[in-house]
């Protein structure tokens, strides 16, 4: 479904910016690739403020390398520096949707990771892809980046070719006119080539 304005906080594409206190599932993704989750927002003429939301994402530890982090802490954003893309409340209905698939017990032997990670990273000069060591297996909290889109998903399969199929998914992107959509996926099948990267959120991120 096409988002309808009153569950958009802010978009910077299309210069819309709803003020006031938002409380539910809100999802901030910035122009730095970095996702915001959090429960409670506030949205005033100049600053986008998150109390207390947890960021994910990739970071360089060296000249070489980039590894996957979570963080819980409080944010803030001065809009006019433009740094994020755009602020969402999700649905209750689908967030209704995602509930259900979770404590389903579908897949009972899934792999629950102590410590986030990342599974999959396409950038020039920094490439991480387990997809293969994990082929057949089953891995709880996944969050992909999937060009300009947002896949939270409840579990992550990685089929025998290696490629990775989505169980219970909230979807957030942009349409062909930019226009901010969310939706609710039973299964979503994505090619690798238009992942930009997969991150396993670990136990403690989750319990934070």
């Amino acid at each position: 479904m096409t988002l309808r304005e009153r569950y958009i906080i802010y978009d910077s594409i299309k210069n819309f910016r709803e003020l006031g206190e938002f409380k539910g599932s809100c999802i901030t993704k910035c122009k730095n690739d970095t996702i915001i989750f959090s429960d409670k927002l506030y949205s005033n003429e100049n600053i986008i403020e998150i109390p207390k939301g947890l960021k994910i994402g990739f970071e360089s530890i060296s000249e070489q390398k980039k590894e996957a982090f979570s963080k819980s802490a409080r944010y803030e954003y001065d809009i006019k520096k433009g740094e994020i893309d755009y602020s969402v409340l999700v649905p209750e209905e689908e967030i209704e949707q995602f509930d259900q698939e979770r404590f389903s017990e579908t897949f009972p032997y899934a792999i629950n990771l102590l410590h986030s990670a990342g599974l999959y990273l396409s950038e020039n000069n920094f490439k991480i892809n387990h997809l293969n060591f994990f082929k057949g297996e089953i891995l709880k909290n996944p969050v992909a980046l999937i060009r300009n889109g947002i896949c939270l998903a409840d579990r992550v399969v990685i089929d025998q070719q290696g490629d990775p199929i989505f169980y219970g998914a909230l979807i957030i992107g942009r349409n062909e006119e930019n226009d901010l959509s969310v939706s609710y996926e039973s299964i979503v099948n994505v090619d690798d080539e238009l992942i930009d990267y997969i991150i396993i959120l670990g136990i403690e991120a989750i319990k934070d």
